[in-house]
């Protein structure tokens, strides 16, 4: 439905009240800057305000602020055939800004759980009630207005990365759910919309961001963009070793890891991404991290811990991983 139609709707807030919408939006700031309307992309540390907007010069009242988050860690888009499952959505109240025109952005989930190791990283989506002074009640678009499993375009959107590396634009998909099978209509995928992904298209959509050339694919084909590095064929006590029984190192040579690479596990049709070396350093072990997303919501975790890993462990490398200038 076209935004100017949305004026006409009504709906249900959280309190059960009947709400009209289309008239009342929120614009951000960041940093500062002058207010604007669409969705925010900001480095975690980046202050973000969110601002009351109404078409027409009208004096509001009874702010509250709400948080719209998922209450699932995965979906499945394939069974019994393709279809875009839905997502359920909560509001959740920011309660410090009740009552005040302007509130102040963090995506900390309250339903999901928290990402330890990238804190204040992540994305949410926010809502916005008020109360003309005839009494009319108006909100912005919220938790009824979705397409596509997720919330619409039309919902604000923070998003926050840890910082401009590949790294840090995969932290942006935190508290979004993974979606078996996510795709999307003409070349928008669920991850470009930040509803949620896939292993592979998490992989890939830190490379979109980057502004790399990279296309949305499954994690059979995704060597096909990131070509084969080395392979570990198993772990032994001293760490992961390739076919020759070497050890696989981390390092700055060509054949050693480093940060960024894909872990491939063809096993189980999954793919994560090393985040950091871990003890005993210096070589690929179970004590390794990984970011991915695996029947949960993206999270950084030992590749020992995670459930999705098996034998043997792929290591693939995008082209290029360096910072988009």
């Amino acid at each position: 439905m076209l935004p100017w139609a949305l004026a006409a709707l009504a709906f249900l807030t959280p309190s059960g009240a009947a709400w009209a919408t289309g008239e009342l939006s929120i614009h951000a700031s960041v940093d500062g800057s002058a207010p604007h309307s669409g969705w925010v992309y900001a480095r975690v540390g980046q202050k973000v305000e969110l601002r009351a907007v109404l078409e027409h010069a009208e004096t509001l009242s009874h702010f509250r602020w709400f948080k719209i988050e998922p209450t699932v860690e995965s979906v499945d888009n394939t069974l019994p055939s393709f279809h875009f499952a839905p997502i359920r959505y909560q509001a959740t109240e920011l309660t410090a800004c009740r009552n005040a025109a302007v509130c102040m952005a963090d995506v900390t989930p309250t339903v999901l759980p928290k990402v330890a190791l990238a804190p204040g990283a992540g994305t949410m989506g926010f809502q916005l009630t008020a109360q003309r002074a005839d009494g009319q009640k108006l909100a912005s678009p919220g938790v009824e207005s979705v397409k596509y499993g997720g919330l619409t375009t039309d919902v604000m959107r923070v998003t926050f990365r840890q910082d401009d590396t590949y790294l840090g634009y995969l932290t942006e998909l935190i508290n979004t759910p993974y979606i078996f099978g996510s795709a999307g209509p003409d070349g928008k995928n669920q991850s470009d919309l930040l509803i949620g992904s896939d292993c592979a298209d998490l992989a890939v959509y830190g490379q979109r961001r980057l502004g790399k050339k990279a296309t949305y694919t499954s994690s059979y084909a995704i060597d096909q963009q990131a070509p084969l590095v080395v392979t570990a064929t198993r772990l032994t006590p001293e760490g992961a070793v390739d076919s020759k029984s070497q050890p696989i190192r981390w390092g700055a040579s060509k054949n050693e890891l480093r940060a960024g690479d894909l872990v491939h596990f063809p096993n189980s049709r999954h793919v994560g991404v090393l985040w950091a070396d871990r003890p005993p350093l210096g070589v690929l072990d179970a004590n390794d991290l990984i970011i991915h997303t695996c029947w949960a919501a993206p999270r950084i975790e030992p590749l020992g811990d995670t459930r999705c890993a098996s034998f043997p462990w792929r290591v693939l490398r995008f082209l290029s991983t360096a910072p988009h200038k």
